[in-house]
């Protein structure tokens, strides 16, 4: 569960959102997620998923895009099956957030 993650042990976080703004909701959706909100340590930033548009399943690209970026653990609301293996073989840890309208501040401030 997120209440569990401590941000000191992780290189990088990486967290699905609608927009570009704290404000901005989590994005329930993994691959197909607008935006991902990567944190590292006290650094963070959005980046728009440069597969969003992409057809067809993504999931490897994008596990793939955020092995290189870094992350070492998601926060997101659902991951398919092929996200999940390859998540576990990617070594990123996943934290599923089943609330919807929770905003990117309001999962910060679980996770801090």
């Amino acid at each position: 569960m997120v209440d569990t993650l401590n941000l000191k042990q992780i290189s990088m976080t990486a967290i699905t959102s609608t927009g570009n703004k704290l404000r901005s909701l989590m994005d329930m959706r993994f691959a197909k997620c607008s935006f991902f909100y990567l944190i590292k340590q006290n650094e963070s930033v959005f980046i728009r998923n440069p597969f969003q548009n992409n057809e067809g399943h993504i999931a490897l690209l994008v596990v793939q895009w955020l092995k290189e970026q870094g992350v070492t653990h998601v926060i997101t609301g659902e991951i398919g099956t092929i996200a999940q293996k390859s998540l576990k073989e990617a070594h990123i840890q996943t934290a599923l957030i089943e609330a919807n309208r929770k905003t990117i501040q309001n999962i910060l401030n679980k996770i801090k």
